[in-house]
């Protein structure tokens, strides 16, 4: 499932606050999808995600289809805390027994992904590793290095996987979302609205809260 999820509130709050908001007919939002508002007109997509100069109102708790009515019901704390399930595939430029290398993570900064997880989606090397969950160990910013304990085969440029943040990132602010507003994507540093909390690594689930929806230009 892909998304941005209910898990809580930073404001101790033990209910969900929600509420319907307006939405014209013909607009399409998914479930955990974190949306912006437009006076006169209503709940809409967001228009910038990948550089968030744009609103976060508030998230979907349910899909609206086309043609679904003129009301959405959103999560609109600006507290809320948002649990996220890796579920973005990412491309390797590298790799090796030990490590898998993608040149476009970001932030550059040495250690960020240790005590993260790689979920390996496809290794052309060896496809017994496909679905295996593999802890971080280390990871070098420069490069996009991450490494782990020796696998039975190289992991190489063209294989795929997912990852999930693990406690040396607690705290970091400044993802963009991908472009269809369902994932942070960690090939982009953005608009510092997406802060990642804490994940659960074994599980690869991550929580995030947007930042009070400031406007970021």
């Amino acid at each position: 499932m892909s998304g941005f999820i209910y898990a809580g509130d930073l404001n101790g709050q033990k209910n969900e606050l929600k509420r319907k908001f307006l939405i014209p007919t013909a607009t399409v939002i998914e479930r955990g999808e974190p949306v912006s508002f437009t006076q006169g007109t209503g709940v809409i997509v967001l228009p910038g995600p990948t550089d968030f100069d744009d609103r976060v109102t508030g998230v979907a708790t349910a899909a609206h289809a086309a043609s679904a009515g003129t009301s959405i019901e959103l999560n609109y704390s600006p507290t809320a805390v948002y649990r996220y399930h890796a579920s973005k595939t990412y491309t390797a430029t590298g790799g090796s027994v030990t490590t898998i290398v993608d040149s476009s993570l970001v932030p550059t900064t040495d250690d960020f992904w240790i005590g993260g997880m790689i979920k390996v989606i496809n290794c052309v090397a060896d496809s017994s590793l496909n679905g295996k969950l593999i802890p971080i160990t280390d990871s070098t910013g420069s490069g996009g290095t991450l490494t782990f304990a020796t696998q039975s085969a190289a992991f190489a440029s063209g294989d795929t996987y997912q990852v999930c943040l693990g406690n040396y990132a607690d705290d970091y602010l400044g993802y963009d979302l991908s472009s269809d507003a369902m994932h942070p994507d960690f090939d982009a540093i953005g608009g510092a609205t997406l802060r990642y909390l804490y994940s659960t690594p074994e599980t690869m689930d991550m929580y995030f809260v947007f930042e009070s929806g400031a406007i970021v230009t």
